[in-house]
């Protein structure tokens, strides 16, 4: 295993290599975000999996898990749920983590909002150890730290600013795709002090929008920490405000980072990473 303790500003580079060569990490045991459901009119059509979109059925759209996981989707405001099965990728938009048929949008009313946020949940297969056999071999190759299991948290806000003191992105209209530009900057950190883990992240796709936004609550404080499990073909990015000189001006900053809304935040011993 192999693990990096990295500032914000270094994150960029890192995880553009790790999206290009291993940003899908299938451990995770649920996610939150926000859902919204399929236009009526792509009744008919083909889906990514080559099934034909049936809105009377109880399907959904994800980004990666694999076609055929069900998944149980639940509205944080009323406590609807559906479970439904993916068969479909989506949706692209930031964000967002899950699109649904018309049917399953009416099992939560979603079919009225048209969007709302959402837990969204693997319903384990009951008929298969893959999943749980390879987190628990994660899990002992870390000596139980590394925990795929956990929530990962995702920014409903696009990025802003890469790095302190960088230019405003620049959205790029070219071949019918928007791009955006960075400014990359590689700084490590020595593991001194305390911090505050704000965030435990399972697919480098997600790392970057929090990490902008973060930094411009925190500007020259967000630290990630990245640990690699080689032998699992696992990945973990934890997200951290620091560095702190001892554990009271953490706790102290602690409160801070909880009302801005980050209330699962904690403390942490950066030398025990």
């Amino acid at each position: 295993m192999r693990r990096t303790f990295i500032t914000a500003s270094g994150l960029f580079l890192v995880c553009f290599s790790w999206i290009l060569v291993n940003a899908y990490v299938p451990n995770w045991s649920e996610e939150f975000g926000k859902a919204n459901l399929y236009a009526d009119s792509l009744h008919g059509r083909k889906t990514s999996s080559g099934e034909k979109y049936d809105k009377t059925e109880l399907t959904a759209a994800h980004k990666s898990l694999p076609f055929g996981t069900k998944v149980k989707v639940t509205r944080l405001d009323n406590k609807k749920s559906v479970v439904v099965r993916i068969n479909d990728r989506g949706p692209f938009k930031e964000g967002y983590i899950i699109e649904l048929s018309r049917r399953a949008a009416e099992e939560i009313d979603l079919d009225q909002d048209k969007t709302a946020s959402v837990r969204v949940e693997v319903v384990p297969d009951t008929d298969s150890k893959t999943t749980a056999s390879k987190t628990a071999a994660a899990k002992a190759k870390s000596g139980g730290s590394f925990d795929p299991s956990r929530p990962a948290q995702y920014s409903t806000t696009g990025a802003t600013t890469a790095t302190k003191g960088a230019k405003t992105k620049e959205e790029i209209k070219e071949n019918g795709k928007n791009t955006e530009l960075y400014k990359v900057a590689m700084e490590r950190s020595s593991k001194a002090g305390f911090g505050v883990q704000v965030s435990t992240l399972y697919d480098a796709d997600n790392v970057l929008p929090i990490i902008t936004k973060l930094q411009k609550q925190f500007p020259g404080k967000v630290m990630v920490n990245v640990e690699r499990d080689n032998a699992n073909d696992l990945s973990a990015y934890r997200v951290i405000i620091g560095p702190f000189a001892d554990e009271k001006t953490a706790t102290a900053q602690q409160k801070t980072v909880a009302r801005k809304g980050y209330k699962q935040s904690f403390v942490v011993d950066l030398s025990e990473i």
